[in-house]
């Protein structure tokens, strides 16, 4: 984290008093979706370079809708068409919902605005800071005399909705057909997906109930089920009351030799007699081939407020005000990364999930996860648990099929977890980013056992925010279908065409991935073992990264490699045995790549031209990596 520049390379192309004059007209519109509408727009907004001290990265127009903050310039300030670009958001927009904090900037203060508040002095500069850890400063003292505060009072009420309805994707109405229908990643909201997991598995003596049809038996699960074959119905309904949100255990995966992974909620407070846990772990018991009675791991800890007070301090770890502060905080940077003990649950959460393994796997026995609500950290535990264990999770389709399984389906409360509402009783956590940060840590470990790439985890933590898609917006299946049959268009995030190019859908896979690995992986849990996922939580600081450098430069050139080989293999007979005259151009490419691609903040000189040549799209990728071809 040493060797800081003293002040950014960046250079305005625009002069004061050119700034000054800039009107409107001259300044690229925000491009509006259907059902947008703006709220609040104010003119001559200056936005300054991150970490800069106040050095102008351009003036514009700032706009504040009902999905997203804007800011237009009339300056060309955009990096090359080689990074990566969200075919809904600009560079330099945000989603309204992905808005974590909101400062007022002093002289020599700062003053945390809060949601809903009405804002009544004058706004001179204001730093907004999101839950992906980007952060935007801006300055009104060319605006109008109160075009910061009527900015800052549009944002602090539509940023933080009081509810659900009032979020964007109730007002979406373009046309969507779900693509990813004819994919190979599954829903988990039917039958027929769970029917096809079990028989997949082959584990025995489990049965799919559907107590729960039309959510008879609690609206916080789904309407299919999968039980011991010794528990009846009329059993079921009746155990379910005991347990908070009537999260009674439930089958999620399993062994050919019969070991299954269990979910389950803690009993409700008020209830001390443990007869019908008991009773239930017995049918559990007998489900094992060998009567063997299940392994129980106990997810009390860490909670939801303490991930959410971790989270808080390695947000602020990762986006200081000022270089003052940033060169204080990189002087003894990994004492206050401990601090945060953000490092320390994700070791915890690994060793839990590697415990599972190997009782499930080596033992032969059932493991049942259990936790307070049953849908928070037995997501994350139960998740990591099959990807150690199950190649077919290590596929993208598999992947994304998993986190429809065990966190879509079985009802993680995303909306309160992610802060998509306002609401004073609602307690949000970053629990989906920390099981994300797990799985990093996987990827670093085992980079040929995973389809997925470390920017696949970082794009799907920025779509996790974006309030267009119906994956990661509701708490409950039953919310969704609600909010279905009240016409509201559903759009899956896995659909990526939606929001990126076959370009950007092709860093998504991993081009080390060897689908031939299958055995359990067993990685290593402790802090000491654990890295700092920098491309996530630094990018958006362009003192950190590494110009022309980086683990970008080597992802690039195994892409090229798989290029190369497939255009060998599909020319043989034209090319003569000679090399692809671009050779030396993709070279240089790949050498002027930075270290936070493809999220870099800092100009480059690289052509997109040359990079949609290099970079293989998506369905390629699905099928071919450097591995692959070795196997061949």
């Amino acid at each position: 984290m040493n060797d800081v520049k003293e002040n950014s390379n960046f250079k305005s192309y625009i002069g004061e008093s050119e700034l000054e004059s800039i009107t409107l007209d001259d300044v690229q519109r925000i491009k509006l979706l259907d059902g947008e509408t703006i709220v609040q727009e104010e003119s001559k907004v200056i936005l300054y370079q991150p970490l800069s001290d106040k050095q102008k990265y351009g003036m514009g127009n700032l706009a504040v809708t009902n999905f997203r903050l804007s800011f237009m310039t009339a300056d060309e300030l955009e990096p090359s068409n080689c990074y990566q670009q969200n075919l809904l958001l600009g560079i330099n927009e945000i989603c309204l919902s992905s808005i974590d904090v909101v400062y007022q900037i002093g002289d020599r203060s700062k003053k945390k605005l809060l949601p809903g508040q009405n804002v009544t002095g004058k706004i001179k500069d204001i730093l907004i800071i999101c839950k992906n850890m980007k952060s935007f400063e801006f300055s009104f003292k060319h605006s109008s005399k109160d075009g910061g505060k009527k900015i800052v009072n549009a944002l602090l009420h539509h940023a933080y909705p009081k509810r659900h309805s009032l979020l964007f994707a109730y007002d979406y109405k373009d046309p969507y057909v779900n693509n990813t229908l004819n994919r190979e990643a599954r829903f988990f909201d039917k039958k027929p997906d769970w029917e096809k997991e079990l028989k997949r598995t082959k584990c025995q003596n489990w049965r799919i109930s559907l107590v729960n049809f039309n959510y008879q038996v609690s609206p916080l699960l789904i309407e299919t089920i999968i039980i011991p074959q010794s528990v009846t119905d009329n059993i079921l309904k009746e155990a379910v009351e005991k347990f908070r949100n009537r999260f009674c255990p439930i089958w999620v995966w399993g062994t050919s030799k019969g070991a299954a992974l269990v979910r389950m909620a803690d009993l409700l407070p008020t209830i001390t007699d443990r007869t019908e846990e008991n009773k239930l772990l017995e049918h559990i018991r007998k489900s094992h081939p060998d009567k063997k009675p299940p392994h129980i791991i106990d997810l009390s800890s860490p909670t939801p407020k303490d991930i959410q007070s971790s989270y808080i301090k390695l947000r602020d770890l990762c986006t200081p005000d000022n270089t003052r502060v940033f060169k204080n905080q990189d002087f003894k940077f990994y004492g206050l990364l401990d601090s945060t003990k953000w490092l320390l649950y994700v070791s915890i959460c690994l060793a839990k999930a590697q415990e599972a393994a190997e009782h499930l796997n080596i033992n032969e026995l059932t493991v049942v996860l259990q936790e307070g609500n049953g849908q928070d950290l037995n997501c994350v535990v139960s998740s990591l648990t099959q990807l150690l264990l199950d190649p077919y999770f290590r596929t993208k389709f598999g992947f994304q099929s998993l986190i429809q399984k065990e966190w879509i389906a079985l009802g993680h409360p995303f909306a309160n977890r992610l802060g998509h509402i306002l609401c004073k009783d609602i307690e949000p956590s970053p629990i989906f980013l920390l099981f994300l940060d797990c799985v990093w840590q996987l990827l670093q470990q085992f980079p040929n056992a995973f389809q997925i790439s470390e920017t696949y985890l970082t794009t799907l933590w920025d779509s996790a925010h974006v309030s267009v898609f119906d994956t990661f917006l509701f708490n409950s299946h039953h919310d969704r279908f609600i909010a279905e049959n009240g016409s509201m268009i559903l759009r899956s995030v896995w659909d990526w065409r939606e929001q990126f190019t076959e370009k950007d859908i092709g860093l998504f896979c991993n081009p080390l991935f060897d689908d031939s690995i299958c055995e359990q992986l067993t990685p290593k849990t402790g802090v000491s073992a654990l890295d700092v996922w920098l491309q996530c939580y630094f990018r958006w600081l362009p003192d950190l990264e590494i110009r022309n450098g980086g683990k970008p430069q080597v992802d690039l050139f195994c892409r090229y490699l798989v290029s190369e080989i497939l255009q060998t293999q599909q020319n043989m007979g034209e090319m003569n045995g000679k090399l692809n005259k671009n050779k030396d151009q993709y070279l240089e490419l790949i050498r002027k790549v930075n270290s936070f691609f493809p999220f870099s903040h800092n100009s480059s000189s690289v052509s997109g031209e040359i990079t949609n040549s290099v970079l293989l799209t998506g369905d390629v990728l699905d099928t071919q990596s450097i591995l692959n071809f070795n196997n061949d």
